[in-house]
């Protein structure tokens, strides 16, 4: 029984490369001609959201979102963050964030796939964590990608924690940034994807609910870079907290 099991995961794991043969050249593949000129980006936009909910339709998952009673300004610009444990964080973030274009902090290793890397080297800013000069110079790509007008994305983790951690320490990028620019925070909680669709074990997952917890958005207009810490403090603790209470439900359950 274990065997047809884990046979079933593989096959249906193995379902989301399948189905992404066909869906990076007809959604990806669409955008380009919009990467070229920051005037037509909310319309590449609009493809890779396109993309990134048929990932999750064709998947099996769907959301539940709780936030709280905030009607988010579409001229205005968010860094938006939360805890990341798996590739279907970024299809959920594209999901939510209907009328914010944004760009994601990526690792640089996926600009060398075939086609996607082209359009995801266009799309968003690239970090080579292995390269100090890579580091030095994301700050100022991202800076530049703000000024163009839009919002972005930085999983303050780093990169996906081992499947043992509960929450990984944040770097201090994102807070960084939304100081400096003085941009407020949009820290979402990302419940449930770690256990469904996790980057490690491969043989590990099943389709189901999603649930996500929007926070109300954090001002950075009064604060200076020496409130760094102080910030990200509040936001690994406001994360921590709400995956600690959507266990506890899943628990009762």
């Amino acid at each position: 029984m274990k065997i047809i099991k884990q046979s079933l995961i593989l096959l249906w794991r193995s379902w989301f490369f399948f189905i992404n043969i066909f869906l990076i050249p007809l959604w990806a593949g669409a955008s380009i001609p919009f990467l070229f000129k920051d005037k037509y980006y909310h319309i590449a936009y609009w493809f890779h959201q396109i993309w990134a909910r048929w990932n999750l339709f064709l998947m099996g998952f769907w959301y539940v979102l709780e936030k709280d009673k905030e009607i988010l300004d579409k001229n205005k610009q968010y860094v938006i963050i939360s805890n990341h444990s798996s590739i279907m964080d970024i299809m959920l973030i594209y999901s939510l964030m209907r009328h914010h274009p944004l760009v994601f902090l990526g690792k640089a290793e996926l600009a060398k796939l075939p086609f996607f890397g082209f359009v995801y080297r266009k799309s968003n800013i690239l970090i080579d964590r292995k390269n100090l000069f890579s580091c030095m110079k994301v700050f100022k790509k991202i800076q530049e990608k703000v000024d163009s007008g839009k919002s972005v994305c930085i999983f303050p983790e780093g990169r996906v924690p081992k499947s043992s951690i509960f929450l990984d320490t944040f770097k201090s990028g994102a807070f960084f940034i939304a100081i400096k620019k003085k941009i407020p925070i949009i820290p979402f909680t990302i419940a449930d994807i770690k256990t469904k669709f996790p980057s490690f074990p491969f043989i590990k997952g099943a389709p189901g609910k999603i649930r996500i917890k929007q926070h109300h958005s954090i001002s950075t207009t009064n604060l200076s870079l020496k409130d760094k810490n102080f910030l990200k403090k509040k936001c690994f603790n406001l994360i921590k907290y709400q995956l600690e209470k959507f266990e506890k439900e899943k628990i009762k359950k």
